[in-house]
């Protein structure tokens, strides 16, 4: 019991979170999981992440706690979507747990949890729930929005479809539905060599609030070329491969070229 109230002391767990998140960006950058964020996306996970570690030295500084709780609320919903997007490998991880691989993948699930323990079941204050559950519900809200952003989309996509292909009405949501597969990857999936480089959550969000649906059933190939007609100025192919693992395979596909 002193060992494991050791163990979870406020200092100790700070070390403790540093050496997971650190684990889970080098594991990120060797293997293909969560691929490369959008730009915006790297900035939400620098501030959670940061925020995640500390957070346990943070009750001396009380006139930061409501923002920091928000940021809480955020950081839960992020882990939460990663939890989500592994999908499979969370069954693959509570077999593999004995072997001490599985573990890796429940770094989110940790996070998620020590996050309700401390703004939930055991805050500083009382008003720290408040903070958290607000960023909570922000997250709801947008992912909501989100969800109807890509139900429009789909069906500009639809006439776009029902042009032949020739008529596109461009815009963010649009141009990210035109470039899955080879720019957005849209799950996580071990068996099928290069990953596409790119993880828009906005996109993948949107995905999953309409069932996943996909409204090209063209191949991959035609797919780059529409892409290259209707998004000139874009490119199709990065210095940076999903991870490194597989990264001679997507530089050296001829489909990018």
């Amino acid at each position: 019991m002193a060992f494991i109230k050791f163990l979870f002391s406020k200092k100790i767990l700070v070390v403790i979170n540093g050496i997971l998140i650190s684990i889970a960006v080098i594991l990120n950058v060797f293997i293909q999981v969560f691929c490369i964020p959008s730009f915006w996306a790297i900035i939400l996970l620098i501030i959670c992440f940061a925020n995640t570690v500390f957070f346990p030295l943070t009750k001396r500084y009380e006139k930061l706690l409501p923002f920091l709780s928000f940021i809480n609320g955020v950081s839960l919903c992020l882990f939460i979507y990663c939890i989500l997007f592994l999908e499979h490998m969370n069954l693959l991880g509570l077999i593999t747990i004995i072997f001490g691989v599985g573990l890796v993948v429940f770094i989110p699930h940790f996070f998620a949890i020590q996050l309700l323990w401390m703004n939930i079941y055991k805050p500083v204050k009382k008003s720290v729930r408040y903070f958290f559950l607000s960023g909570v519900f922000v997250c709801m809200g947008i992912s909501l929005f989100i969800g109807l952003e890509y139900k429009k989309a789909l069906e500009q996509m639809n006439d776009f479809v029902k042009s032949d292909y020739q008529v596109l009405e461009k815009n963010f949501m649009t141009e990210k539905i035109l470039g899955m597969h080879f720019i957005y990857h849209t799950r996580f999936c071990e068996y099928d060599g290069w990953r596409p480089p790119i993880h828009e959550p906005i996109l993948i969000i949107g995905m999953w609030l309409n069932n996943r649906y996909d409204p090209l059933n063209i191949t991959l190939k035609r797919r780059v070329e529409l892409y290259k007609r209707f998004f000139p100025e874009n490119q199709i192919k990065f210095n940076c491969s999903c991870a490194i693992n597989y990264s001679e395979n997507y530089h050296n596909d001829s489909l990018l070229k």
